[in-house]
């Protein structure tokens, strides 16, 4: 093996380091030419923390399994570090696809290994630090404080160059978006007000596994998998403003194409669900003259719909 611990993703090879004092560094995506040597390599798999059997359907540069591989001289048996690498991959791959509420919910969900190595996660979130706070605190109905975040917080007082005797960290956030354009992951919510979601997993994928012959199964059901991940990745997806709605002038609704129909051969946008009035507030006041924000689906789960938009 040409390297000390390597992570898989789906699509990339992430370097690990760890020093004779036992310290572990992040030494950055593989981007060498040759693929990395694993040979004799110890073979860990991730834990299922997170795990692509969750979702409904998730974008498929994060639908997989991460794999740990770690050089025979090398030790990671102690507590810490073996906990930190067996969790770490699935951040590394919502970092890589700029998926920032998968990356703020993973950090949130194991929070206690990632503090362990704090300097090397908030290296590692720092890219991303503003889009997962505001994903966390203004675009989930959770209820999160930004400095609740720690060091990811302190990430993001430092590039947005806020000072509270100046301003409210929600006026930060919207200037620093007036000057930038990003790409921000959000759920959606009301989605029970619409009837999208109780169309979003149709039965036909499910049938089509009944004209499989015994001989031919397991290469049928790889079939049907990739046609089911193109077809949910073909959706598409609007996310627009809705200065007419009378409620709230700030509004930004999501239309998706409703799968069944598209099946039936009559495809079309259906409403299926808001962004919260908080991060809608701050999108819509930094900036008012964009009407339409892109969108695609980036997930579906049996109680959450999540969407990309261009801010």
């Amino acid at each position: 093996m040409n390297s000390q611990i390597l992570i898989k993703t789906a699509n990339d090879w992430y370097e690990f380091t760890k020093s004779k004092t036992g310290q572990l560094d992040f030494a950055g995506k593989w981007d060498k030419n040759a693929l990395p040597d694993i040979k004799d390599a110890q073979v860990f798999t991730s834990s299922t923390y997170f795990t692509p059997s969750y979702y409904v359907f998730i974008d498929s540069k994060l639908n997989f399994n991460p794999v740990v591989y770690v050089a025979p001289d090398v030790d990671v048996s102690d507590k810490d570090t073996f906990d930190y690498l067996v969790h770490i991959g699935p951040i590394l791959a919502a970092m890589e696809t700029k998926n920032s509420l998968l990356a703020g919910e993973l950090f949130l969900r194991r929070r206690i290994v990632f503090d362990k190595y704090a300097q090397l996660s908030q290296f590692i979130l720092e890219p991303l630090c503003v889009e997962i706070v505001f994903s966390l605190c203004y675009g989930r109905m959770d209820v999160c404080e930004p400095w609740e975040l720690d060091y990811v917080y302190e990430s993001v007082v430092e590039k947005l160059d806020f000072d509270s005797s100046k301003e409210t960290i929600e006026q930060a956030f919207t200037r620093w978006l007036k000057k930038n354009s990003v790409k921000i992951t959000l759920p959606l919510v009301g989605t029970n007000f619409y009837s999208w979601e109780a169309f979003s997993s149709p039965s036909t994928f499910r049938k089509l596994c009944d004209r499989i012959k015994a001989e031919d199964f397991l290469d049928g059901i790889e079939k049907i998998r990739k046609v089911r991940q193109d077809f949910y990745e073909s959706l598409k997806t609007v996310v627009q403003a809705e200065p007419y709605n009378q409620y709230d002038k700030n509004s930004i609704i999501v239309c998706i194409e409703n799968p069944m129909s598209k099946i039936s051969g009559n495809p079309g946008l259906e409403k299926a669900g808001h962004l919260r009035a908080l991060a809608a507030a701050i999108i819509r006041e930094a900036k008012p003259k964009k009407m339409n924000f892109g969108g695609k689906l980036i997930s579906l789960c049996d109680n959450q719909i999540v969407v990309e938009l261009e801010v």
